[in-house]
């Protein structure tokens, strides 16, 4: 499980640092040149005057989200606690996910519009499960996603973990057995299917401390 009932004190953003960065799989070089990248651009915009967006997302259509946090202590080193991926790429809709959308949210979009991304995997290293960091990683996610004009996103809730299953729930998402093929699970096989609007709050990204790249 990645959250749920601990003693341990609840962490907040103003707990964590969050990166954003390309996807695990991309070479030592690519990486290189993103950062570089993000670096002219932040100079150039502060050459300029100009206000920087608040996330920029790296090309190709997928990234990794990073959780960093420094445990209380003079010596303490911020390391990393959680990893996320997801898609920050507008997919294209189809009938089952219009017809997901009206049942569930009593929406009625035109056809093919509404546009979803993914969230691929979620993982908090064991010390600091079921202390917040997957709930605030959702919220992140749900922000970049809304930044990238995405309308709703879907996951797997892998291993049918019933427990698992009721996690997301509390966090927002719903079952969307319509989507089990789409998401290559037909009949389960590797999850529960769910959806989620996204969304981001006023000011969200000012009590967020968020790095891209």
């Amino acid at each position: 499980m990645i959250d749920g009932e601990s003693t341990k004190k609840k962490l907040t953003h103003a707990d964590i640092t969050w990166k954003l960065r390309p996807p695990e799989n991309t070479t030592k070089l690519t990486r290189l040149q993103t950062k570089v990248g993000a670096n002219v651009l932040r100079l150039y915009s502060k050459f300029k005057g100009q206000k920087l967006p608040p996330v920029l997302c790296p090309k190709g259509g997928r990234a990794m989200l990073e959780a960093y946090y420094r445990e209380p202590g003079l010596f303490k080193r911020r390391r990393m606690i959680g990893r996320f991926g997801f898609t920050t790429s507008r997919g294209p809709s189809n009938t089952e996910i219009d017809t997901t959308i009206r049942q569930i949210y009593n929406i009625n979009p035109p056809p093919l519009s509404a546009t979803i991304a993914a969230i691929i995997y979620m993982y908090v290293e064991p010390p600091y499960r079921n202390r917040n960091v997957g709930s605030l990683a959702l919220t992140v996610i749900s922000a970049i996603q809304s930044v990238q004009a995405v309308d709703f996103t879907v996951l797997v809730a892998a291993g049918n973990d019933e427990g698992l299953v009721e996690w997301y729930e509390r966090n927002g998402y719903v079952r969307a057995p319509l989507l089990q093929e789409v998401m290559g699970s037909a009949g389960g096989e590797f999850g529960v299917t769910m959806i989620a609007p996204v969304g981001v709050k006023e000011g969200f990204f000012e009590e967020c401390d968020l790095k891209w790249w």
